[in-house]
């Protein structure tokens, strides 16, 4: 018989283990495990009186930053005994397998560096507003702002257990009170980042302001009581619209909701790509990376491909030796980056069943366990497009790539494309359809393609807006103005 496991409440520095009103949980994979029950907790769950933000309003920056790079350098899965129980929960129960997770765990520690945090919180909010108010020039002297913290629920994603370091480190950084709600794929990763940091600095006031448990998606009466003024100012909401529209409903004035709700992403070739077989190897070798780190499981990952092709046999051969190229080069991607699958996608694999006998329109090779695609012989996508999964990609040939604008919105996240030639003519056009990351296939080495395409400077935006910054509390401070310029400009 599974062990069902033992998963605290963890309730600003308290650990509040199951007892006899514990409730069984069925995690995803048949990771069961057991929680104290959510619903005689609330109270342990919310902090309500806004003036108990005092402590870690007053608690300077530069101290917050030392405690969380304390916390980085104990989150070494090898030395913390809490990851390893996480860890071996999310292998069983995420859709990641052991060498691609263990790169996601050996980050960690990365996350929390302290020169990386600093430059975060500058760049985003300003080190100067959230230590203190700071006072206007001129005729605004008498004018000073500050950032203030807020009472945060966090509604997180279990798809890549980074999500949990980042929502723990932002609520210190932001001085910020949060409560994570775990997701059942991942219900561990946060609680033992907070138990970490429990083990480290007890009292200190970000410990003090770190709630976590697990209740169940559509919990209405959860919901209904944490979502409410007298105990919430803002809410994130990580995963599938189903939740995002959950929320919504019981959301009123004074609560705002930063919704990170699913992204889609894509890549684009230019007809340069088709000049030589060098320029086609290199494209593949980028889309097979796009496509396949975290084996497809990330919003940025590539599904669609829109390529600058005519429809006639000879273009569309050339795209699927693309395809092929691609396919070729999942076999090559480090295993920290993409395995093949060891459980096909019986759910994809009937529509690409279904597809490959109307042959006239589509060309399908490949399966969900070693990746594939399927080739539109027309210029659009396959209907099932957004089921897309298990390396296996769509490529669409269009006339243009402006033509590509039109299925591009606020849902399009990372665009790749190939070669950097199109960047300047397709750069802004795309930028005002919605998409939010435009990065390069070139490099012609999975490591660099992954490198290019996810290193950015800290406090740079996340799915086109600025979450931290959008979690503060902006205050003005406005006195009494006597200085005759500044009442002259009052007046007009």
């Amino acid at each position: 018989m599974e062990q069902i496991l033992e998963i605290p409440i963890i309730a600003r520095g308290r650990v509040i283990m199951p007892g006899d009103d514990a409730v069984h949980f069925k995690g995803r994979g048949g990771s069961d495990f057991r929680q104290a029950d959510p619903h005689k907790h609330i109270h342990d769950l919310v902090l309500g009186d806004t003036s108990r933000l005092q402590d870690l309003h007053d608690t300077p920056m530069a101290q917050i930053i030392d405690l969380l790079a304390e916390l980085g350098k104990r989150l070494v899965i090898e030395d913390n005994v809490l990851l390893q129980e996480s860890f071996a929960l999310a292998l069983s129960a995420g859709g990641l397998s052991e060498p691609i997770l263990r790169g996601v765990y050996d980050a960690l520690p990365n996350m929390f560096n302290p020169d990386m945090m600093t430059a975060m919180v500058d760049k985003t909010i300003g080190l100067n507003y959230i230590d203190g108010w700071v006072q206007g020039d001129g005729a605004y002297s008498n004018v000073s702002i500050r950032a203030v913290g807020t009472r945060q629920l966090h509604i997180t994603a279990g798809n890549v257990p980074v999500v949990a370091a980042m929502t723990v480190a932002r609520a210190g950084l932001t001085k910020s009170d949060i409560l994570i709600k775990s997701p059942s794929n991942d219900p561990l990763t946060a609680n033992a980042i907070a138990r970490t940091l429990i083990e480290l600095a007890p009292d200190h006031p970000v410990t003090k302001h770190i709630a976590v448990a697990y209740w169940k998606g559509g919990d209405e009466y959860m919901d209904s009581q944490i979502v409410r003024t007298s105990r919430i100012d803002k809410i994130t909401a990580w995963g599938g619209m189903s939740s995002v529209r959950h929320i919504q409903k019981f959301l009123q004035p004074g609560i705002d909701l930063t919704a990170l709700n699913p992204k889609y992403s894509m890549s684009m070739l230019g007809r340069e790509t088709f000049e030589s077989d060098a320029a086609m190897e290199e494209a593949a070798i980028g889309l097979a990376t796009m496509a396949g780190f975290y084996n497809q499981t990330a919003c940025a990952n590539t599904r669609l491909v829109y390529v600058e092709s005519d429809t006639d046999d000879a273009s569309i051969e050339k795209v699927v030796e693309v395809g092929r190229k691609m396919v070729a080069a999942y076999a090559k991607l480090p295993p920290l980056l993409s395995v093949p699958f060891t459980k096909p996608n019986r759910e994809l694999e009937a529509e690409m069943e279904a597809v490959a006998l109307e042959d006239d329109f589509y060309h399908v090779e490949g399966d969900t366990l070693t990746g594939g695609f399927v080739v539109s012989k027309f210029n659009d996508r396959v209907e099932f497009f957004d089921k897309l999964n298990n390396r296996v990609v769509n490529f669409v040939p269009v006339d243009d790539l402006k033509d590509v604008l039109k299925w591009c919105d606020d849902t399009t996240q990372t665009v790749g494309i190939y070669p950097e030639s199109i960047r300047a003519r397709i750069l802004d056009m795309f930028a005002l359809a919605g998409i939010q990351r435009l990065v390069s296939l070139e490099g012609g080495d999975p490591m660099t393609v992954y490198a290019n395409s996810h290193h950015m400077p800290p406090g740079s935006p996340h799915d086109g807006i600025e979450p931290m910054r959008r979690s503060m509390r902006w205050v003005v401070d406005m006195r009494p103005a006597h200085d005759k310029v500044a009442l002259e400009v009052a007046a007009e």
